[in-house]
């Protein structure tokens, strides 16, 4: 048992656990089934990992020796349907809650602006909380002073807002009862010590927004939530706020309770220790070194003299500034070999865990007794070596080949006096300077590996080539890279890279100050890769004296790319004829067909009084959200479309179609009896055989209760799920029909299969989404489809293209191998402005392999 008897002046590793190889975004403490304690990580592939700890007093923890693959991993433990559809960003265990009153839980928050409810002895998916409409990077709790009362969560998100949500409600259904508007894009939150039985406190931070070429307005604020009792909501007041006093977007905030402190990072490389009462600052820290990264997670861990706060940053580090000493002295830097994204307690111990980019848990310790074995301390600090290695070196012999040669410099032009430029010299890289008084280029040397961030990016040399990860939406990861040469304006560098590569205009800021954080302020550097910038040389020291500027390792930025059309979200439906006069129409014609039919007839009750209760259910549409609709009234359509014929069974489809929009006649306890309907009705249709392009009745109200049950609830679209195969072989039996009708009606059918798909929390295989792109090849193919119907296929193929995970990188393998991008340009063309631009998306799509 480790005790404060074996105490050392820094950290030193203790445990390795590599999770599911995906960068580690986030972990959690957690005290799981029989108070087992476990670690809980979130990934950048939207997997959790859980880690189970020997004891479940976390002042025991396993030593080091069993680490890379030991610690009791287990990914997914509540199974595949806990696959998030994005990267987990914030990660919260119920466990540090201290209280019997709230059941074992923890909760998510993913990339998708969805907060997912587990349970916490199964893992399994309890509930899935919707309300903000971009990422939800931070958790907390805020508790009452009253411990008789239940905690709140708070959520902050991308889209400007915190959310306060009661997820402890008796009957397990979770309401959000206030929102914290008016933020500075992304927010970070922490719970704030409760003023009263009645009012709560929590303490948010915000990035800042893009003024001219700076970045301002993050702002602290510190607000009073009282409960309103009995009417599920709040009021909300902020009581303190501090603007400014970052010279960058704030990351990341937390609180402590035995300094009653709030703690804040940023990009400037800062944490700043302000009073919890009026959110000033009291102190700076200031990481250690000549350039300061960006600061992505704040902790406080220890307590009296063992007091630190620990940062994580994107260059690759954590730094530990020991605050519970009157001489603090210099912090302590402990090397990742990847970005460090979340930093966290474990417990009360005084140790740490770290989250990093390649995909490992890392805990650290100052007890001597739990330090990790030698051989697995020399295998990390490899690993750290390593990765800052293969930022250092020089450019590479491809990189060097794409260089213009040496010997052919008098066809390459300089544009002003000093200009750089890199060449390649007997399979070297030389730097050359421009002449303009004698029209030529001087040679200054070779181009080392020196600073690590120089380079070639398609064919051009750069001071600093820095990558950037884009998520492309629906899953996959865009691997880019941005040069930048130093004295150019970040600003107008970010824009043309937005331009290229079609990414939201939002990201402008964000971008130049990634930039600015990486390149720093330096000045232009001769032969250290130094390209298209103006630059001077020490003539002592043979043109290479000149100083290195060398960077600590550059990090993927976590940028998203938005389209404006891709992919679906949501659903198109059919709904006309869902009034009195329509519906008496259709009813009308049933009864007519049911008169006529040989056997399996409706009965008299079923045909008169029992589809008239139906109708009049359905054509009230402002009374949904309360009217009810039972099994017997249902019952009729399932007798015509499983018994009739086709000649006589379209009339009981299109009351199917209208029927199934209603919420109660959809949910999901009639995914079975939707399974039958819709099955029933493509049998019909696929029933048609050669005819089935040539009739309209049938194929275009098939694919219109297709299409409305997607939007329809829990029981129908559960069923379409199902019959995705069924649905796809009736579309493409369809495809070529000479009916307008039926053509919008199919494409709408795919249209919304796809979204269908992109949305699952399962995830369907690269085949299934290759029969869509084959549907939309024969829609396509076939010359016959208007401007809208054409629009609503490209919008599907565009769709299972960002499929998430695996599928959607295969499918787009496919389509490229397939000539996809082909076929759209040629259709595109034809079809207006709004199918060119979705042609472009998709094309921007194809290329992010």
């Amino acid at each position: 048992m480790a005790n404060n008897s074996d105490l050392t002046d820094e950290y030193v590793l203790s445990t390795q656990l590599l999770s599911d190889g995906e960068p580690t975004r986030c972990a959690t403490i957690h005290s799981g089934s029989d108070k087992i304690l476990e670690l809980l990580s979130g990934s950048q592939g939207g997997i959790i990992s859980k880690f189970i700890l020997p004891d479940s007093n976390d002042s025991q923890k396993q030593s080091a020796d069993a680490s890379n693959g030991g610690g009791g991993l287990e990914i997914q433990p509540g199974g595949a349907n806990t696959r998030h559809p994005h990267q987990i960003t914030a990660i919260l265990s119920s466990s540090s809650l201290k209280t019997n009153l709230v059941s074992s839980i923890y909760v998510t928050g993913c990339k998708d602006g969805k907060i997912r409810v587990m349970d916490g002895n199964t893992h399994e998916l309890k509930e899935v909380l919707e309300g903000h409409s971009n990422a939800v990077t931070s958790l907390t709790w805020i508790l009452p002073q009253n411990e008789s009362a239940k905690p709140w969560l708070v959520s902050g998100s991308w889209d400007g807002t915190a959310k306060i949500w009661d997820i402890f409600q008796n009957n397990n259904s979770s309401i959000c009862i206030g929102t914290l508007a008016g933020h500075e894009n992304t927010v970070s939150v922490a719970g704030l010590p409760a003023e009263s039985d009645s009012i709560r406190k929590v303490v948010t931070v915000s990035a800042g927004i893009a003024e001219g070429n700076s970045i301002r307005g993050h702002t602290v604020r510190i607000w009073t939530l009282s409960d309103n009792g009995a009417n599920n909501d709040i009021t909300s007041k902020i009581v303190a706020q501090v603007s400014n006093d970052h010279s960058g977007p704030m990351r990341d905030v937390c609180y402590d309770a035995d300094t009653h402190s709030i703690y804040t990072c940023s990009n400037d490389g800062t944490v700043k220790i302000r009073s919890a009462e009026d959110g000033k600052c009291i102190e700076t820290l200031v990481y250690p070194g000549y350039d300061q990264p960006m600061l992505l997670s704040v902790c406080v861990v220890g307590s009296g003299a063992t007091k630190a706060v620990v940062v994580g940053a994107e260059d690759g580090n954590v730094a530990i500034f020991n605050i519970g000493q009157q001489k603090q002295g210099e912090a302590q830097v402990i090397g990742h070999p990847g970005c460090v994204w979340n930093v966290i307690p474990l417990g009360s111990t005084g140790d740490f865990v770290s989250s990093c980019h390649d995909g490992n848990i890392r805990i650290f310790t100052r007890h001597a007794s739990l330090a990790a074995s030698p051989e697995v301390l020399k295998a990390f600090n490899d690993a750290v070596t390593e990765a800052k290695a293969v930022r250092s070196t020089g450019p590479s012999a491809e990189e060097i080949a794409k260089l213009p040669k040496w010997e052919m410099n008098a066809l390459t032009q300089g544009r002003s006096e000093g200009q750089v430029q890199v060449f390649q010299k007997d399979g070297k890289a030389i730097a050359a300077q421009w002449s303009a008084s004698s029209r030529t280029w001087i040679e200054v040397g070779e181009v080392t590996g020196t600073n690590e961030n120089a380079g070639t990016l398609n064919g051009k040399q750069y001071d600093h080539i820095l990558p950037i990860e884009v998520d492309v939406p629906g899953g996959g990861v865009q691997k880019l890279r941005i040069g930048y040469n130093n004295g150019e304006n970040p600003f107008v560098t970010a824009q043309e890279f937005i331009d290229e590569h079609m990414l939201d205009q939002n990201y402008l800021p964000q971008i130049a100050d990634y930039i600015r954080q990486r390149a720093g302020q330096s000045g232009p550097t001769i032969g250290m890769g130094a390209g298209g910038s103006t630059a001077a040389t020490n003539s002592s020291s043979g043109g290479m004296g000149a100083p290195s500027y060398a960077s600590e390792p550059a990090v993927p930025m976590d940028i998203t790319p938005t389209y404006d059309h891709l992919p679906m979200k949501g659903y198109k439906t059919f709904e006309s004829g869902i009034d009195k006069k329509g519906l008496s129409k259709v009813v009308q014609k049933i009864r007519e067909f049911n008169d006529s039919v040989s056997s399996n007839q409706l009965s008299t009750g079923e045909a008169g009084e029992t589809l008239d209760s139906l109708a009049n259910t359905l054509s009230v549409t402002n009374r949904y959200h309360s009217s009810t609709i039972s099994m017997a009234e249902l019952a009729p359509l399932h007798t015509m479309i499983s018994q009739w014929d086709a000649t006589h069974a379209f009339p009981a489809i299109d009351l199917a179609r209208i029927a199934v929009l209603h919420p109660d006649a959809a949910k999901s306890e009639r995914r079975a009896y939707w399974e039958e309907i819709l099955g029933g009705a493509l049998d019909m249709c696929l029933g048609l055989g050669d005819a089935a392009a040539k009739e309209v009745a049938v194929p275009m109200l098939t694919m219109r209760l297709i299409a409305n049950s997607y939007k329809g609830g829990p029981g129908s679209d559960g069923a379409a799920g199902i019959l995705i195969d069924k649905i796809l072989d009736c579309a493409e039996a369809c495809a070529t029909s000479g009916n307008k009708n039926v053509r919008l009606s199919v494409a709408t059918a795919i249209l919304n299969t796809s979204s269908y798909m992109h949305a699952s929390s399962t995830p369907f295989p690269s085949s299934v989404a290759m029969r869509v792109v084959d549907v939309v090849g024969t829609i396509a193919g076939c010359g016959k489809y208007e401007t809208e119907p054409m629009v609503r296929s490209l919008v599907a193929l565009g769709t299972v293209l960002l499929l998430p995970g695996g599928s959607g990188s295969e499918v787009k393998e496919l389509a490229k191998e397939r000539s996809i991008g082909s076929m759209v340009e040629r259709v595109a063309a034809g079809h207006g402005e709004m199918a060119s631009a979705v042609s472009k998306e998709i094309m921007s799509v194809l290329s992010t392999l």
